[in-house]
């Protein structure tokens, strides 16, 4: 399954050069037979690539969410309920109370064998499933009315929980690096907010933070397209409309204290690379706890 899949899932470069194409010769033969202004532009075949490419995206993104559902509702799933009664999710921010609210209803209705939400039940979907998954997470039941299947709705949900917990938008309470964000803040955050704003060289208006920020991007982007015709580092590429390969930088020399670590290493165990004994001190002491996290 998974080769026709791959074999039907057809790619096909340059699609908003063929639009402009499309567009142009319409325009100047408005009147025109398809087969007669369009074909000499792009050709048949492609246009039926780009007609089969638009087909199996959805039929393999759907068949992805398919075998995630099976797999999740056969082993999974059943490590749920407890996860749910012991884990406790919290957001400082109202926009994400109906995920909170869905993870809720999903816990309420656990102990349940019926495959389907009641269909009077008001489940969050908006901000909750993403737009092009939410058709999906209907199915018929026995007589052929739809419902919202359970084990669809909570893959969808906690594919969705995945993310926010990752930017915190959602955390756990009594977690650590899910913890609320709050309390990577200084104890005299509140107090003192001007004056870590001022060591940060920030401002306080969100506002004048973006307005910064665009003015930056502007400057860099100017700075890009004035330079980018001398510049040797950066090539404009004809894929997908003008990618930018930008060349890696030159490898640097390597410290001569790292040479001299690596022979003494070396000599005493040649067979031992830096790395392993790093690994190994690691594992052993910890060292790397002490870095600063960066998420």
């Amino acid at each position: 399954e998974e080769k026709h899949l791959l074999n039907d899932f057809i790619r096909v470069n340059g699609k908003q050069q063929l639009l402009f194409r499309l567009a142009a010769a319409m325009l100047e033969n408005p009147d025109g037979i398809i087969s007669e202004v369009l074909y000499p532009v792009i050709g048949e075949a492609r246009l039926r690539a780009l007609v089969e490419e638009a087909k199996n995206t959805g039929v393999y993104q759907q068949s992805v969410q398919i075998r995630v559902t099976a797999s999740y509702s056969y082993h999974y799933r059943q490590i749920l309920p407890p996860l749910l009664e012991v884990l406790r999710f919290r957001s400082n921010n109202e926009q994400y109370q109906p995920l909170l609210d869905a993870l809720t209803l999903i816990k309420q209705y656990m102990p349940r064998k019926s495959a389907y939400y009641p269909k009077k039940l008001n489940l969050p979907l908006d901000d909750v499933i993403p737009k092009q998954w939410q058709e999906w997470v209907y199915q018929a039941d026995e007589r052929g009315a739809p419902h919202i299947r359970r084990s669809r709705y909570e893959v969808c949900v906690l594919q969705t929980l995945g993310d926010r917990l990752r930017c915190k938008e959602i955390w756990i309470e009594g977690a650590d690096r899910y913890r609320n964000p709050l309390e990577d803040l200084p104890a005299d955050f509140s107090a003192k907010r001007q004056l870590y704003y001022e060591a940060l060289k920030l401002p306080l208006s969100g506002r004048e933070f973006v307005k910064h920020l665009k003015e930056q991007m502007r400057q860099m982007l100017q700075t890009l397209n004035d330079t980018l015709p001398d510049n040797e580092a950066v090539e404009i590429l004809s894929k997908a409309g003008g990618w930018i390969k930008v060349r890696p930088y030159d490898r640097q020399a390597e410290p001569l204290n790292l040479r001299y670590l690596k022979g003494h290493i070396k000599q005493r165990w040649w067979m031992t690379d830096l790395l392993d004994v790093l690994k190994e001190v690691d594992l052993r002491v910890g060292f790397t706890n002490s870095f600063a996290r960066l998420c």
